[in-house]
């Protein structure tokens, strides 16, 4: 009886820490990660992000001017070389919209931004 408690505790403690191991996201994160952008409007945006990039890391935060912002960070490739991407989503009531992209720290032009967001979006394969 001893020895059947111990499996089940065992299994029972597996299960928790299996589980624990899934990605948990806020609510702003999720909606942005579920949603869409005008450009590739049936696109989720968190599953071509995770697809593009590699080592991809979602948080939101609080701006100093109160908006609420999503961010994505990940590697990439940029002009041939390895880099570091940063995306900016703020959230106004039910939408969202890209508010800055940078590549290794810096800002890029909003051409630029346009551009790298539709082939990050166009690259997505379901």
């Amino acid at each position: 009886m001893k020895k059947v408690f111990s499996t089940l505790i065992l299994l029972t403690l597996a299960t928790f820490l299996i589980a624990g191991c899934g990605e948990k996201y806020d609510k702003d994160v999720m909606f942005v990660r579920e949603g869409t952008l005008y450009m590739a409007p049936t696109v989720p945006v968190g599953k071509a992000f995770d697809q593009f990039f590699t080592n991809g890391t979602w948080r939101s935060f609080t701006s100093t001017d109160n908006e609420k912002i999503v961010e994505f960070k990940g590697d990439c490739t940029w002009n041939d070389e390895p880099a570091r991407a940063t995306v900016q989503f703020v959230i106004n009531g039910n939408e969202f919209q890209v508010e800055y992209f940078g590549i290794n720290g810096s800002g890029i032009d909003d051409f630029s931004a346009i551009r790298s967001i539709e082939k990050i979006l166009d690259e997505y394969k379901p």
